[in-house]
């Protein structure tokens, strides 16, 4: 399926497509678009002429990549497909299935011919272990879910109905929660149902068990009522 492009992450991280000296890592909740983007930049490199086989895509999610669980798993992977001349552009994600990869990408990326780019889960990549293992040698870009202009913008590009009444169309990104799969579906209760998945996946995968939360009611009242604070705030002004 064609991707929807977010040209204002992407312009940002175009300016290091071919900085072998920083690690590019990219960051944000679960099913907001991190390998939608990492694909992105794959199909810019490829357009603009460089050869598939020095663009390397590992998807460690996927049959077939699943079982590479250790840095020496993944080193074998990568020297496999490596040609012997040109730079390199690895493509990493779900870095965080693999122990100890810290190391190994700091080699590949001390070789001088290696561009790379990560993704991971934000339990991970935003806890404190990236910050120390990696420092200064990576430079790390935060995806959101969609703004209200993205939302707009991929319902057009996917042939989905805008309603010309901006309120009632705001209402819908705000009912829908903007995550970009949700924008496929064609009925909001299938919407709200994909985005209320996502939602529990995050809070029992990077936020439950990241903090050890026991109360999980309490947490999810704080957030409600965080999230009706800031709405009545945008609606104010």
């Amino acid at each position: 399926m064609k991707l929807y492009k977010r040209e204002k992450y992407l312009s940002r991280i175009r300016p290091f497509y071919d900085a072998e000296d920083l690690i590019k890592v990219i960051t944000g909740v679960r099913r907001c678009g991190k390998s939608s983007i990492m694909q992105m930049i794959y199909e810019e490199l490829f357009n603009a002429g460089v050869p598939e086989s020095n663009l390397i895509y590992i998807d460690l999610d996927k049959r077939g990549y699943r079982n590479i669980k250790t840095d020496q798993q993944l080193e074998n992977l990568i020297d496999s497909n490596t040609p012997e001349s040109g730079t390199v552009y690895l493509f990493i994600d779900e870095i965080q299935n693999v122990e100890n990869f810290e190391p190994l990408l700091n080699g590949y990326r001390n070789e001088g011919r290696f561009s790379i780019f990560i993704t991971g889960s934000n339990s991970y990549l935003l806890s404190g272990e990236l910050v120390t293992k990696l420092t200064g040698r990576y430079i790390e870009f935060e995806i959101y879910t969609l703004t209200f202009d993205e939302y707009e913008g991929m319902k057009h590009f996917y042939n989905k109905e805008v309603n010309p009444n901006s309120i009632i169309e705001l209402t819908n990104y705000i009912l829908e929660g903007g995550f970009p799969r949700a924008v496929l579906f064609d009925t909001l209760e299938l919407k709200r149902e994909y985005t209320r998945n996502v939602v529990n996946e995050i809070f029992k995968k990077d936020i439950r068990y990241r903090n050890r939360i026991k109360n999980k009611d309490t947490v999810v009242r704080r957030i409600i009522c965080s999230r009706k604070i800031r709405l009545f705030a945008c609606h104010s002004f």
